[in-house]
C-alpha cells in the first residue's frame, strides 16, 4: 500500500525525506509485530479471565487513559517547541524545554497521586465498573495497582515525545513494540501458570509499561540526546508560558480525543453491560490495523512539516500532502474489504467465543476511513500549531458526542455500533474546516483566526 510513496520520498536527495522513509520503514516493520502481538494476545486474555472480568479489565484500562489528559497538552507543546528549536540547531534551548517539560509534568504527577488518593477513600471501585460480588477485591487492588504504576510512567514516558520531536519516531514504536512482546510473554505465563487474576494481571501490564521507557530514558540521555537531558539547572519557568500556551490547544483537543473513545468503554458497561466491551474492542483492534499502519506513515510528518515551515518549504509540504491522499485512498479500499472478510477473520481467530454484529463492523470500518482522511490535515495543521478553528470544533465534540453515544447505543437498536457512529458523526464535521484552512495557509491567504 505505501510502496508509491516510499519510491517517490526515496527520490528525494534532503535529509528531510530521508528521515521520513527511514522511520517508515522501520516503523512499518515494528508495527507488523505489535499487530501481530494484539492478534495473539486476544485469546490469551479471554482463556485467562471469564469476558465479565476481560470486559471490566478493558473498561478500567481505558479509564486509566484518561489521566493521560492531565499533561494538559504539555507533552505535545514539548514535540512542536523542541522541534522547532532542533531546526535551528539550538541545542541549548531544546534543553531548557525538555527540563522545564520534565518539571512541570512531574508537578502534575505528584497532583494526580493527591487527587486519586484522595478520591480512593469516597468511590467503590467495584461499583463504578459493575463488578459482581466475587470480583470486588480484585477490581480494588488492580484499580490501585494500575494507577500506582502509571503515574510514574506518566513522565518517564516524555522520552517518545523527544526522539519524535527529533524526526525519529520509529524509537518511539521500538519502545511500544518491546513492552508488546514482553507484555505477550507475562500474559502467556500468567496463562500457563493458571495464574489469571485482575491483580496479577495489572502487575504485569502496568510493570511493563513503566519499565521499557524508564529504561529507554536511561539510555537515551545518556547518549544520543545527552545535550538536551533534562536537568534542574536548565528548568525555566519563564519558557512554561509557551509550552502550556500550546499546551493547552492540545489540551482541549487531547480532552475531545478522550470523550470520543476513551469513554467508549464506560458507556457501554453502563449503558449495555461490560460482556458487551469485548466484542467492541475485539472490532476495534481489527479495523483499527489499517488506520496504525496509515499512522506510521503520517506520524513522521508532524516534526517533518514542522521544519519545513519554519524553513518555508511550502512546495515540499503540498507535495507531501498530495502523495498522503493519494495513499489514503487506497487505504480506504483496503478497509472496505477488511470489513466484508471480518465474519471469516473473526472465526480464526477467536472461534466462536464472541458474536461480532455486522453493523459494528461497517461502522467501524467507516470510523477508520474518516479518522485515516482528518489526520492528513490534522498532522500539518498539529505540526505548524495553526489549531484554533480546530478548538472549537472540539468544544463542539466534547458537548455531543457522550449524550449521541448514549441515544444512539440504547434506543437507535444498534447497540455497541452506534458509540462508535457518535464518534463518527462528531468527527465528521472537521471536514468542513480543515482541508479550506491547509489550502488558506499553504496559498498564504491564511488571516484572522484562520492563521491561528
Amino acid at each position: 500500500m505505501i510502496n508509491g510513496l516510499i519510491a517517490r520520498i526515496r527520490s528525494t536527495s534532503d535529509f528531510r525525506g530521508k528521515q521520513i522513509l527511514k522511520n517508515i520503514l522501520w516503523s512499518a516493520g515494528l508495527k507488523g509485530v505489535n499487530a501481530l502481538i494484539s492478534f495473539i494476545i486476544v485469546p490469551l486474555y479471554l482463556s485467562l479471565l471469564t469476558e465479565l472480568s476481560f470486559g471490566i479489565w478493558l473498561t478500567v484500562s481505558a479509564v486509566l487513559q484518561w489521566f493521560n489528559f492531565f499533561d494538559l497538552g504539555i507533552g505535545n507543546g514539548l514535540r512542536n517547541k523542541l522541534a522547532e528549536a532542533l531546526a535551528q540547531k539550538d541545542y541549548k534551548l531544546g534543553k531548557i524545554y525538555v527540563s522545564t517539560t520534565y518539571a512541570l509534568i512531574s508537578g502534575v504527577a505528584v497532583g494526580m497521586f493527591i487527587l486519586f488518593f484522595g478520591a480512593n477513600f469516597f468511590f467503590d471501585w467495584a461499583q463504578v465498573f459493575e463488578a459482581p460480588p466475587a470480583l470486588v477485591n480484585d477490581v480494588r487492588g488492580m484499580v490501585i495497582i494500575l494507577f500506582c504504576l502509571f503515574v510514574p510512567q506518566f513522565v518517564a514516558q516524555l522520552i517518545k515525545m523527544v526522539v519524535t520531536a527529533d524526526q525519529r519516531p520509529a524509537l518511539s514504536n521500538l519502545m511500544n513494540t518491546l513492552v508488546n512482546i514482553l507484555q505477550l510473554a507475562g500474559v502467556f505465563l500468567l496463562s500457563e501458570y493458571s495464574m489469571g487474576s485482575l491483580v496479577n494481571l495489572a502487575w504485569v501490564i502496568a510493570g511493563i509499561n513503566l519499565f521499557i521507557p524508564l529504561v529507554a530514558s536511561a539510555y537515551l540521555f545518556s547518549s544520543r540526546y545527552k545535550e538536551l537531558s533534562p536537568s534542574f539547572s536548565h528548568v525555566d519557568l519563564k519558557y512554561s508560558n509557551s509550552l502550556l500556551g500550546l499546551g493547552a490547544t492540545f489540551f482541549i483537543l487531547q480532552g475531545a480525543a478522550l470523550v470520543v473513545f476513551m469513554t467508549d468503554n464506560l458507556i457501554i458497561t453502563k449503558v449495555l453491560g461490560p460482556e458487551e466491551v469485548p466484542a467492541y474492542n475485539i472490532s476495534y483492534r481489527y479495523f483499527n490495523l489499517a488506520l496504525v499502519f496509515f499512522g506510521l506513515v503520517t506520524t513522521p510528518f508532524w516534526s517533518a512539516f514542522t521544519d519545513a515551515f519554519v524553513k518555508e518549504d511550502f512546495g515540499w509540504i503540498k507535495k507531501m500532502l498530495k502523495r498522503l491522499l493519494f495513499l489514503w485512498v487506497v487505504m480506504a479500499v483496503g478497509v472496505v474489504l477488511l470489513i466484508l472478510i471480518a465474519p471469516y477473520v473473526y472465526h480464526f481467530w477467536i472461534g466462536d467465543e464472541l458474536e461480532i454484529p455486522s453493523a459494528l463492523n461497517w461502522c467501524m470500518g467507516a470510523w477508520v476511513i474518516l479518522s485515516a482522511l482528518l489526520s492528513i490535515f490534522g498532522t500539518f495543521l498539529s505540526g505548524i500549531g495553526k489549531l484554533k478553528v480546530s478548538l472549537f470544533h472540539a468544544v463542539f465534540v466534547m458537548i455531543v458526542n457522550i449524550p449521541l453515544s448514549i441515544w444512539l447505543a440504547q434506543y437507535s437498536m444498534l447497540g455497541s455500533a452506534g458509540v462508535i457512529l457518535a464518534s463518527t458523526i462528531g468527527a465528521s464535521f472537521r471536514l468542513l474546516f480543515q482541508p479550506y484552512q491547509t489550502w488558506l495557509i499553504l496559498q498564504k491567504r491564511a488571516k484572522g483566526i484562520w492563521n491561528r
